[in-house]
């Protein structure tokens, strides 16, 4: 089974060579029960440890079953204790965290028993060395009696061939020394047992052959009795543990050392809450310090606008629509944007205030009085405009410029609107005029236009021509001429494809085509213009006659089908409403890569938060700093504190790799439960700041990203110290401790 030739082991201490093992021949079979004996420093200890694969020999070579170990690797001496040794020390070398069955099912675990059998095999066992009262204890708390027949158990569950035995009695009294061997020679009968032993007398009885050691030579070998010796046996299978054995050993591993895991989880928890409270602060910072009005593209920049046209730049549909209204954080969607752009007049009693309008659908918005609009015929004003007033319950006409006749009567215009005033706005500078529903700009739900309403068309009009006051109408086969783009008036009086023109053109037309007749048999086409004068869409119209008592320039009358076949196809660019600047922001990087999103309200950069963003990173990198030294500290003590646990594990047969990845398991634990735990003082801190709602800023992205930094920064403290651990032979090891 075992066979020594010309072994010999030196140990190199600081000044000196020690020798450990001098040129030694030894034949060791199965069914044999081996007593070696000799005094302090003789070299037995070193002879099993040498037989076990605990320590590496320099010279001669050991043969298992006729097979060379001398080429043998770390990793490969791992696997043969695995496969072959089972262990019993004189210090018992149990996990004292662990109880009598968690002792003897590691062992179980490691050699790859068969799962379904492992409960049985283990407490077969340990009713076999009389522990069945004591399974559930913990060893720490056994006698030392008790200790050796669970560690003669757990080398028992590993059913290998060999038990090495080191000085298993030294610590016992007589009596429980004597119980102690006769479950070894029990054992004998189909294994190779070999004791260390400086009290020969007491082995006497049990031993089949007897070796005495000095000065790391064997200077007697004989036989006691004539043992029975049996056909040697094959080594367990090579296994190495399963992904899920792994994890149960984890678990195990930490609810084991309860107040060690707690420190951790309550560190980590209290880390987790930290980071993610900073993150919240900084995003709670600049969500509320924003750039607030100095946008010079857009003027109507709130908080929670987001500006959306598609990639393509082709037109939104009904479906696309109600997809992003139906998306995480949208408030709202405005069909029309542009109306957002558009300077409007709040007319009353000759005064006429101008600005743009803000949607009010639920913000943070502190009033001096009254409600907000929940209609689209309310409005809320600021209480006096140089020096005028309003009052609540005072109705005012709303309507978009229209240069110096903004200043006529209502009734000479035709886009006004009747609204009641129904709150007072917080005094101070604003560059909106007053707050409306949003339904205010959505006119229906397609936002098509209403009747005598040319809101709709002004805000398509200046949608789709920036560079030019003037839009063609052109006499089919003749001269074309220019009209003012605004001056499109709905009058759903006339016919579908007819038109009324304002006096100034019907006289123009008169003088080119000398009578009404050849006008009305020549179709006019009215021209949707696109990027300058490039003409997108054109409908031939029949001009009939002039518009009575309208003197406008240029000015054209159609009904609301005409008008919208010819420019209503729906909108180019729309504004979704969000909660306030971190929910559009958002909203932003919710959507996909076929539309081109805005924020305008911080929309010129982040030179505007560029001192809070940098303080802020500041204090990331000092809490960081600060967490990352006590997670170092604390993770250090505990793998420190399981030294020699994780030396037991390689010694009944577990890999560096199989520990590496229990240890790794650990810390996705830790990170996961810890990770779990921090969401009861984010919970606390939401329910209980008013002020400052901690968990809104935090996106289930942002939860992964720092529990994945978390569960990195473990892993690498874990394998730091894992390298120092496992870096040295099992022996080496051992001694240090």
């Amino acid at each position: 089974m075992i066979r020594l030739e010309g072994v010999s082991k030196y140990y190199n201490t600081d000044a000196n060579v020690v020798l450990g093992l001098r040129r030694v021949n030894l034949e060791l079979k199965l069914g044999e029960f081996v007593a070696i004996t000799g005094e302090s420093g003789s070299g037995k200890s070193t002879l099993l440890n040498v037989i076990s694969g605990l320590d590496k020999y320099d010279e001669g070579e050991l043969f298992v079953n006729g097979e060379e170990t001398s080429y043998f690797s770390t990793e490969e001496f791992e696997q043969y204790r695995k496969q072959y040794i089972g262990f019993v020390f004189q210090n018992y070398n149990i996990i004292d965290s662990f109880t009598v069955y968690q002792n003897v099912m590691a062992a179980l675990m490691i050699q790859g028993y068969d799962p379904k059998k492992r409960r049985a095999r283990a407490l077969e066992l340990i009713d076999r060395v009389g522990l069945t009262s004591h399974k559930n204890h913990r060893a720490s708390k056994l006698s030392g009696g008790q200790k050796q027949r669970a560690v003669i158990a757990r080398a028992l569950a590993k059913d290998c061939p060999i038990i090495v035995a080191d000085e298993p009695t030294g610590n016992l009294d007589s009596e429980t020394g004597k119980k102690v061997l006769e479950l070894l020679k029990e054992v004998s009968k189909d294994k190779l047992v070999v004791i260390v032993t400086h009290n020969y007398e007491q082995v006497e009885p049990f031993a089949t052959r007897k070796i005495r050691m000095f000065d790391g030579e064997i200077v007697e070998d004989k036989a006691v009795k004539a043992p029975q010796i049996i056909e040697t046996q094959p080594a367990l299978a090579s296994k190495n543990l399963s992904p899920l054995d792994v994890l149960k050993l984890a678990l195990v591993s930490l609810f084991s050392i309860p107040k060690k895991t707690f420190l951790v989880l309550v560190t980590l928890m209290f880390a987790f809450t930290a980071i993610n409270s900073i993150y919240s602060i900084k995003e709670w910072l600049i969500s509320t310090n924003l750039s607030d009005n100095s946008n010079p593209i857009f003027k109507n920049n709130f908080e929670g606008r987001v500006i959306v046209v598609k990639e393509d730049a082709s037109l939104f549909t009904q479906d696309e629509l109600n997809t992003l209204l139906n998306k995480n954080r949208v408030q709202g969607l405005i069909h029309h944007d542009i109306l957002l752009q558009t300077e409007f007049y709040v007319y009353s009693e000759g005064r006429a205030p101008s600005g743009t309008l803000r949607p009010y659908y639920g913000q943070e918005i502190t009033l001096e009085k009254g409600k907000f609009p929940t209609t689209k015929n309310e409005i809320v004003l600021y209480e006096s405009y140089w020096g005028d007033s309003y009052q609540i319950g005072d109705t005012v006409q709303v309507y978009y410029q229209m240069d110096e006749k903004i200043f006529d009567a209502p009734e000479s215009l035709a886009a006004f609107f009747n609204m009641t005033v129904v709150g007072m706005i917080e005094s101070g500078y604003h560059d909106y005029v007053g707050i409306v529903h949003p339904s205010f700009f959505n006119q229906t739900e397609t936002n098509a236009v209403m009747t005598n309403n040319t809101m709709a068309s002004y805000a398509v009009n200046l949608g789709e021509m920036w560079t030019s006051d003037f839009q063609p109408i052109t006499l089919s086969g003749g001269d074309t001429y220019f009209i003012q783009k605004r001056n499109i008036i709905i009058n759903n009086d006339l016919p579908d494809g007819q038109a009324q023109v304002s006096s100034d053109l019907y006289s123009s037309l008169i003088y080119l085509y000398s009578d009404l007749t050849t006008i009305q048999n020549h179709p006019f086409t009215l021209i949707k213009p696109k990027n300058g004068f490039t003409v997108s869409k054109s409908q031939n119209i029949q001009i009939i006659g002039e518009y009575p008592g309208i003197s406008w320039e240029y000015t054209i009358y159609i009904n609301e089908k005409t008008y919208n076949d010819l420019f209503f196809e729906g909108p180019y660019q729309v504004t979704l409403l969000a909660k306030d600047g971190f929910e559009a922001r958002q909203i932003i990087s919710s959507l996909g890569s076929e539309y081109i999103a805005v924020h305008p309200f911080d929309y010129e950069g982040p030179s505007y938060d560029f001192g809070i963003s940098g303080a802020m990173n500041f204090v990331y990198v000092l809490v960081g700093g600060f967490i990352y030294i006590i997670l170092n500290l604390v993770i250090k003590s505990i793998i420190q504190s399981r030294k020699k646990d994780f030396i037991i594990f390689r010694s009944i047969g577990a890999s560096k790799s199989d520990l590496r990845k229990m240890l790794s398991f650990e810390q996705v634990l830790y990170s996961t439960f810890g990770f779990i735990l921090g969401f009861i003082p984010l919970t606390i801190m939401n329910i209980y700041i008013k002020e400052f709602k901690v968990m809104r800023y935090l996106t289930f992205g942002v939860y992964i990203v720092i529990y994945l930094i978390f569960l990195g920064v473990l892993l690498t403290i874990n394998n730091k110290f894992a390298n120092k651990l496992f870096g040295k032979s099992v022996i080496t090891t051992l001694k240090s401790e």
